[in-house]
């Protein structure tokens, strides 16, 4: 086989599908349709992610005068200390939940330089978010259908740099989504594709991007075993009663409680940032 036959950008398509397909159904699940794990997120956000943010802003070139597009803002972990950096920005925003809690974060603070368009960012049209963006943003948010798409469209609002945050490798939670899959859903589970794949789609449009791999801890902090099982019901897809109750006993097997029944639930993963300067192509 030559490498060069290889269009990644249809390996990207039929990783996404299978990812996506449960049952027969490879309709896309919003999972942060709820504003209480939205809500949650920005807690997250705000407290144990804090590190993690401000050392993002470190990463990105501002300056008083940039327009900056995040794609996939949620409820405005990036978007709203940006905003403080910056003239302009426009979050894209899809989930129900999560731009429920963007416009409720941004009426409460009095932000008045940010723009939201509720829509995924493959269902957009360029002329609908505007162009010549200083920095384009999209972190862990390029769960798209079709990278290559995405990635040209990205190009083609662009003028300065862009900064594209994903995973290396498996993640904790996909290998806890391997071990109870068959038992929820009687199929294998198949996780998304990883930045090798992006990277060899914008090796062929011509884009070879800075990378740098990092190692990121992530947690999140319920009440109780019963509150983790709520938030998790999307991301498991386990929606009838028998389901539920799988859910249910493998997350009370996996997540040890405190003794004030709290569950704090911890993840490490790999990442990955890459990075190019529009001006400089």
């Amino acid at each position: 086989m030559n490498i060069r036959d290889i269009d990644w950008d249809e390996v990207w398509k039929e990783q996404m599908r299978l990812y996506n397909e449960v049952g027969g159904s490879s309709e896309k699940v919003d999972i942060w349709e709820s504003k209480e794990s939205a809500r949650r997120y920005w807690e997250m956000s705000r407290n144990k992610g804090a590190a993690r943010v401000e050392q993002t802003l470190k990463e990105i070139e501002l300056t008083p005068d940039s327009r900056v597009l995040d794609i996939g803002a949620g409820p405005g972990a990036l978007a709203i200390p940006i905003s403080e950096r910056v003239r302009e920005v426009v979050a894209v925003e899809p989930s129900d939940g999560m731009f429920s809690v963007l416009e409720e974060n941004i009426d409460s603070m009095n932000i008045d330089n940010i723009r939201c368009i509720h829509k995924g960012w493959e269902e957009l049209d360029p002329e609908e978010v505007g162009d010549d963006f200083d920095v384009v943003i999209a972190s862990y948010s390029l769960s798209v259908p079709d990278i290559r798409q995405a990635f040209e469209k990205i190009q083609a609002v662009s003028s300065g740099h862009v900064y594209v945050y994903w995973f290396a490798g498996e993640t904790s939670w996909d290998d806890q989504y391997s071990a109870i899959w068959p038992a929820l859903h009687n199929q294998e589970y198949h996780s998304s594709p990883k930045c090798n794949i992006m990277y060899n789609v914008l090796y062929d449009m011509g884009i070879y991007p800075n990378m740098n791999v990092f190692p990121l801890e992530r947690s999140m902090t319920f009440s109780s075993l019963e509150e983790a099982v709520k938030h998790y019901i999307p991301h498991y897809r386990a929606y009838t009663p028998e389901k539920l109750e799988i859910l249910r006993e493998y997350l009370g097997t996996v997540l040890p409680q405190n003794e004030d029944g709290s569950i704090v639930h911890i993840g490490d993963t790999t990442r990955v940032r890459m990075w190019w300067d529009n001006s400089k192509i």
